[in-house]
């Protein structure tokens, strides 16, 4: 499943249309029912593939959770990959890897982070002034030895290399971090309709809950309070405009010609991935706002819960009466049920007769033979440079390009064979012949069609270049 969802799914095709989906991973089963196992010597049965086909499979592996089914703006059904397979498929990523997770960029990152929680989870005065204090001194310090002439420090290839690797492992986070808030919200939506139906309070009361709830979906899941504070962070356009230039800063760098294409791509794709994941996550939002505030417009929670009730009642009444009715025994009805208002009904049905079948085809018979049909289509192709270079060497003395198209063959008169004599043409000696040209130096022709029309056309009298020069 790791190996199917990781051909299929790449950072630039988030998403797949769910037919294109089946098309391909039926393609890809088919491959995997066929290869050759380690170790075999011919090709033969692979075990552990599933036979189920690609549908069954896609809806056994939606109900897992290992992928999303849902609906884009035109309607159309796409799956995409759920967080954890977005996290499976990560950590595939990472065993497959030849350079270790351990590395000074990754502890950097994690003594900061570690110092700035101690900070704010015990904000001193005192403290956080002398911090502040050292860390103008050594700025200070790095300012006055630049100003005196002092060479920036160069960072070597290997240590920039580490530092990307860090900065890919946190990039390849974020789909799935994204992903875990849009499921989250989806499954508060599934929550609060459930409720809804269930609910025991007046329909003042719930629909005055459920529509601040709809309007609060972020603030009500630790994902979604989290993603709201990363929104006003990423929510500045200097912010994502100074972070491209950084990434192209980076990628000039001579360091990065030496990356793998991927890994290129991955920094490259940088903010269009930040801007689709924030998509995703407030198309979620939408959807869930929508879905709660339709339940509540065409839903009336007493009124089902009366309906669930009367049905129930139904049921069991039926099932002690039936054993002990007759053939004509009568039933009363029930009255608390109100009465039916279907409208108009209709009162024309659907033709049951079978259509009346088109006629039949007419017999058709080849009245050519297949080298008629070849001879056919070649006379409406190019120039026969072939056959016009063995016309030219039966010509002796020098010649032009009308006088050789005049003693030429009846196949050899198409007007698309002066293309053939022109290429085969010479120029005079004052450099060609662009411009007026008298009368005296044109010539004309009549050339044949394959349909048989004719057309003539005047051309400059040009020489022919012998075939033997």
């Amino acid at each position: 499943m790791v190996a199917v969802l990781r051909c299929v799914f790449t950072p630039d095709r988030p998403t797949v249309a769910t037919e294109q989906l089946h098309v391909e991973l039926d393609d890809l089963l088919g491959e995997l029912r066929t290869a050759v196992p380690a170790g075999a010597a011919s090709a033969g049965r692979v075990p552990g593939v599933p036979d189920e086909p690609a549908r069954v499979l896609c809806t056994r592996w939606v109900r897992e959770r290992w992928l999303v089914r849902s609906l884009d703006d035109a309607g159309a059904e796409r799956y995409r990959l759920s967080s954890y397979a977005a996290e499976a498929l990560d950590v595939v990523s990472r065993t497959q890897g030849t350079r270790g997770l351990v590395s000074e960029s990754r502890i950097r990152t994690l003594l900061v982070t570690v110092e700035d929680l101690a900070r704010d989870a015990h904000p001193d005065r005192e403290s956080r002034m002398q911090e502040l204090r050292s860390r103008i001194d050594e700025a200070q310090a790095e300012l006055g030895r630049l100003e005196a002439g002092g060479e920036v420090e160069s960072v070597e290839p290997a240590r920039l290399t580490e530092q990307y690797d860090h900065v890919l492992s946190l990039v390849r986070e974020l789909p799935t971090d994204f992903a875990r808030v849009a499921e989250s919200i989806s499954a508060l939506q599934r929550d609060m309709v459930t409720r809804l139906r269930q609910d025991e309070r007046t329909t003042g009361v719930v629909v005055a809950d459920y529509l601040d709830a709809s309007e609060n979906l972020l603030e009500r899941t630790p994902e979604g309070r989290a993603f709201a504070g990363a929104m006003e962070l990423l929510g500045d356009p200097d912010l994502l405009d100074g972070l491209e230039q950084r990434v192209r800063s980076i990628l000039e760098h001579p360091f990065a010609a030496e990356l793998p294409a991927d890994h290129r791509a991955v920094l490259q794709t940088l903010r269009a991935q930040l801007v689709g994941a924030i998509e995703v996550v407030l198309a979620a939002q939408a959807r869930a706002s929508r879905t709660v505030t339709a339940q509540i417009r065409h839903h009336n929670p007493l009124r089902d819960r009366e309906l669930d009730d009367a049905l129930r009642e139904a049921t069991a009444a039926m099932a002690e009466w039936f054993p002990a009715s007759g053939r004509a025994a009568r039933v009363e009805p029930l009255r608390w049920f109100e009465r039916a208002r279907p409208g108009r009904l209709r009162t024309a049905l659907h033709d049951l007769r079978p259509e009346t079948p088109p006629d039949d085809l007419e017999e058709w018979t080849h009245d050519h033979s297949p080298g008629d049909e070849i001879a056919d289509l070649r006379a409406m192709g190019g120039p026969q440079h072939a056959e016009i270079l063995a016309h030219l060497g039966t010509l002796a003395g020098p010649t032009s390009i009308g006088r050789a198209f005049a003693a030429g063959p009846a196949f050899l008169r198409r007007p698309v064979e002066l293309l053939g004599y022109l290429d085969v043409a010479v120029s005079d000696a004052d450099g060609g012949t662009s411009g007026d040209v008298p009368a005296t130096g044109l010539e004309r022709v009549t050339a044949t069609r394959a349909d048989g029309t004719v057309r003539d056309f005047v051309l400059p009298r040009t020489p022919i270049r012998r075939t033997d020069d």
